[in-house]
């Protein structure tokens, strides 16, 4: 008789385990959004040498889901202050920085990004630092992809990001 309460006990914390190990992964699929951040850039660049400049400022924008209205992020605006060291003589570049990403209701998620590539485009990674209201508890690593589309002459960039394609 004292086995089986035994046995069923354990049974029991078993199936919580399970449930909250399984709740727990889920939860962090769901904060996985594919789409596109199309962005501006403006900022300072500095020249280091011939061939080299170091960029500073801020990409924003806005994010557009893949799943359309009503799903994360979905319409959000987003500022990124970030860098972007560029050796064209060399063709390789590094960039990172943070997102701050606002969504209508006005609750917050937090990202810290990075990534290497050419002079033309970027990839990298992004992970979730925090959050406010339904993002409270935001986590996970993430993938981006960045081609820029056009530099302008008064020293601003344009282009988009695509996430977790």
């Amino acid at each position: 008789k004292g086995s089986m309460k035994i046995a069923r006990l354990l049974r029991y914390v078993l199936a919580i385990s399970i449930s909250i190990l399984l709740g727990g992964t889920a939860q962090a699929q769901d904060w996985k959004v594919t789409g596109v951040f199309a962005w501006l850039g403006v900022g300072k660049t500095f020249q280091i040498e011939k061939g080299h400049s170091y960029w500073v400022g801020e990409f924003s924008g806005t994010f557009i889901n893949d799943k359309g209205p009503g799903s994360m992020f979905h319409g959000a605006g987003m500022k990124c202050p970030g860098f972007n060291d560029l050796n064209f003589n060399d063709k390789r570049a590094s960039a990172g920085g943070y997102c701050v990403i606002t969504d209508a209701e006005g609750d917050q998620a937090y990202v810290l990004w990075q990534g290497m590539g050419d002079t033309t485009s970027s990839k990298g990674t992004f992970m979730y630092t925090g959050g406010t209201g339904k993002y409270k508890g935001i986590s996970g690593n993430n993938s981006w992809a960045s081609p820029v589309s056009v530099n302008w002459p008064d020293g601003t960039v344009s282009g988009h990001t695509t996430f977790n394609r």
